[in-house]
């Protein structure tokens, strides 16, 4: 490597590092305080807060790693710029492209472990941050979890509800069985219903057959119309668990998941857009660095980039970005424009952008 491109690329990740520090820090302040009183509220531990915030730094790190990488870039270029460095190393002969591959490079390497964190970190660390939440601190039935297509609830330490679907307003539960146990870990009653609609600030079960069981004898069955659940989530609950359950699967979980979806026959363009958006936004650091050295470039020779500049141009460019993919994700979401095109849309824009701006400079 040579020593032009060792002293670009450590320049460029130093204020990389820095500018991932600060504006982490920033985000976790404000997430803290606006949290803070909604966890006071059920008395929680503060060690349980910090751990839950500890959780949510890779997801966090995920989302912002595109905008510090903009940052960076246009701060980095304006300080060469401000110090005649890009002038001295054009007039020694150096193209635009080799002053930008450490850049590409470093961008190329971010985005890569942004890939890794959605594939397979953010989902596991998703799942400890929302264990904390909703079990340790606000002391709700342990969390739901997803396996094939069913939804299994722990109730306790003596009992168990499987749940087969839930309707999307979450007011009905379909296909539910409740296993109840007794020490050590014996199967006692299985209880089995068609449904379950919440009425009445209940979760009352319709079509029920009730199973007992007991050593050595035949099981005793009794069917009633209804009974009621004794489940303490709300529709709420569960409407939030849809709206969040592809967040908490790694790639390979959603891409089996989509899969089963698709041979029931049911839609898949939320799914799929969450899919493909995953892969879409961890390519946009390598997007916005070439953005961002090209933005820059255009004004060397001309005078550098300040620090008030740059965070302007940040700012505007990355608003810009995540209104155009947070349009593309919802439509794709709705299933106003395929999924695929709805995740990549503003990533192919602004790499179009990027590249035309870079491929004029002179």
């Amino acid at each position: 490597m040579k020593t032009i491109t060792r002293y670009i690329l450590g320049k460029f990740a130093r204020i990389f590092g820095l500018c991932l520090v600060t504006v982490t820090t920033i985000y976790l302040v404000v997430d803290f305080f606006e949290k803070l009183r909604k966890f006071l509220k059920y008395d929680a531990d503060l060690s349980l807060i910090f751990t839950f915030f500890g959780y949510r730094i890779p997801e966090i790190i995920y989302l912002l790693a595109p905008l510090v990488a903009l940052m960076a870039s246009i701060l980095t270029v304006g300080g060469l710029n401000r110090t005649k460095e890009i002038t001295a190393m054009r007039s020694c002969g150096m193209s635009f492209f080799q002053i930008g591959l450490p850049f590409f490079g470093f961008g190329c390497l971010v985005s890569v472990l942004g890939f890794i964190l959605a594939s397979e970190v953010i989902p596991v660390t998703n799942r400890q941050a929302d264990y904390i939440q909703t079990v340790l601190i606000q002391n709700k039935p342990e969390h739901l979890s997803l396996e094939e297509n069913r939804i299994w609830l722990r109730l306790g330490t003596d009992a168990l509800i499987e749940i087969q679907s839930v309707q999307d307003d979450g007011l009905q539960l379909d296909g539910i069985r409740m296993y109840q146990l007794n020490q050590p870990f014996y199967l006692r009653t299985i209880v089995e219903g068609h449904h379950a609609r919440f009425f009445q600030d209940r979760w009352v079960m319709e079509k029920v057959v009730t199973r007992r069981l007991a050593a050595g004898q035949p099981a005793h069955m009794d069917t009633i119309s209804q009974q009621v659940l004794p489940l303490p989530l709300m529709p709420e609950d569960f409407r939030n668990w849809l709206a969040q359950s592809p967040e908490l699967m790694t790639l390979v979980q959603l891409r089996e998941y989509i899969q089963r979806l698709a041979h029931d026959g049911h839609s898949l363009d939320r799914y799929l857009t969450n899919y493909w958006s995953r892969i879409a936004y961890a390519v946009v650091p390598l997007v916005m660095t070439l953005l961002g050295i090209a933005v820059s470039f255009q004004g060397s020779g001309v005078r550098g980039v300040g620090v008030a500049k740059g965070l302007g141009q940040t700012l505007a460019i990355g608003f810009l970005f995540w209104a155009a993919h947070s349009v593309g994700v919802v439509l794709g979401q709705n299933g106003a424009i395929p999924p695929l095109i709805g995740s990549w849309i503003a990533t192919l824009m602004f790499l179009m952008v990027g590249s035309n701006i870079f491929l004029k400079l002179k």
